[in-house]
């Protein structure tokens, strides 16, 4: 109960700092209105909350832990015959619940708040294209895009407009027209233009090609568009099926397959880390000690080990995009993590067990111990 209030309030306090951090980049959110900003803030939370809820639990396990310890209840508990494995288990059931809500952030919450961020991003980037542009002076609200126009009409729409393109480098995109508006449709932004031409210059060329259009739509989503008309989201957008069957046209690249097999592994491996949190607070702080015995060392070493352990996580996840081999690595750290400490917790409670397998000249060394500070007393 002690570790359940105690990670309640820790993934509060933490979540509050990680929103305020979260609306200092989405700042351009504000233009679409304080509602918009606030849903565009929230969005971005469960991408944070995977990492940070496992931080918060390993948090709490410590400091209920502590507190035991500290109000003598762990000493009182171990005197009346109950085993360190007591205390594991109502831990280790708390870090397998914080595991699967972990798991289905990393499936469900997530894609569906970052597809849904993406299209409050575009929304508010046609808002400030709409609105910014100031009639007589460049723009480029959109880097590597410029935008000049004439005039503006009443109703919103642009005259005289000229659009500079230069996000490839391979060629040179300017449109000029009479008037334009701003169309949005099915989650992306489009630029209707009319009456004008399309100046396309290539980098290794010197001449331009011109081109005359009565009516032309250009697409202001930040990633463009996959074929068949499907919005290609990057591997953290997507559901695990997306992941799973990535698009043809990426199959041949790898650095973004392994950006996909990092994804895929990291929302499994991310889930295994609260369980073994568990068994470090347990290893680190699960055994009975006096008020004379200083366990707050032990505390910060528990805290630093988990902390490490994570840190090595998201480190193996980056050598995966680039060695797939690196796989077991990273369900390494947190299922050998675990083994470990169980290893190290039923050594603790059994030390006559290890004894048996410990080598004789180890034991005679120990004997020589006894007997030279017997000697010098």
């Amino acid at each position: 109960m002690q570790a359940s209030n105690a990670l309640i309030m820790i993934v509060g306090s933490l979540s509050a700092i990680v929103w305020i951090a979260t609306s200092l980049k989405q700042l351009e959110g504000l233009s679409g209105g304080f509602f918009l900003f606030l849903k565009m803030t929230t969005l971005a939370m469960p991408q944070a909350m995977a990492i940070v809820a496992p931080i918060a639990f390993l948090i709490a396990c410590l400091y209920s832990l502590n507190k035991l310890n500290l109000d003598s209840e762990l000493i009182i508990m171990t005197a009346s015959g109950a085993t360190v494995w007591r205390f594991i288990m109502p831990y280790a059931v708390l870090g397998v619940l914080v595991g699967f809500l972990v798991l289905m952030s990393n499936l469900f919450i997530q894609p569906a708040s970052l597809q849904k961020l993406r299209s409050y991003i575009t929304q508010v980037r046609a808002d400030l294209i709409t609105h910014v542009l100031q009639a007589g002076k460049f723009s480029s609200p959109r880097g590597k895009m410029t935008f000049h126009i004439r005039d503006r009409k009443k109703n919103g729409d642009l005259l005289g407009l000229l659009v500079s393109d230069e996000r490839s480098p391979k060629v040179h995109l300017t449109y000029l027209a009479e008037e334009g508006e701003m169309i949005k449709l099915d989650g992306s932004v489009y630029l209707k233009m009319k009456n004008g031409h399309i100046h396309r210059k290539l980098s290794d060329k010197n001449n331009v090609q011109i081109v005359k259009f009565d009516q032309y739509i250009f697409d202001l989503s930040e990633f463009g568009r996959a074929k068949g008309g499907k919005a290609l989201y990057k591997p953290r957008a997507r559901y695990l099926p997306g992941l799973l069957n990535p698009p043809a046209s990426e199959l041949n690249r790898p650095k973004i397959m392994g950006r996909i097999r990092a994804e895929i592994h990291g929302r499994f491996s991310g889930a295994l880390y609260p369980i073994l949190f568990a068994f470090i607070a347990v290893a680190a702080l699960g055994v009975a000690r006096s008020t004379r015995q200083n366990s707050s060392k032990l505390l910060i070493i528990g805290f630093c080990v988990g902390l490490a352990a994570r840190m090595g996580g998201l480190a193996a996840l980056n050598v995966l995009k680039v060695h797939p081999e690196a796989v077991w690595l990273v369900y390494g750290i947190p299922v050998g993590g675990t083994l470990v400490c169980m290893l190290y917790i039923w050594q603790s409670m059994s030390p006559e067990i290890f004894a048996k397998f410990l080598p004789a000249s180890l034991g005679q060394i120990n004997g020589s111990r006894k007997k030279v500070r017997t000697a010098h007393d």
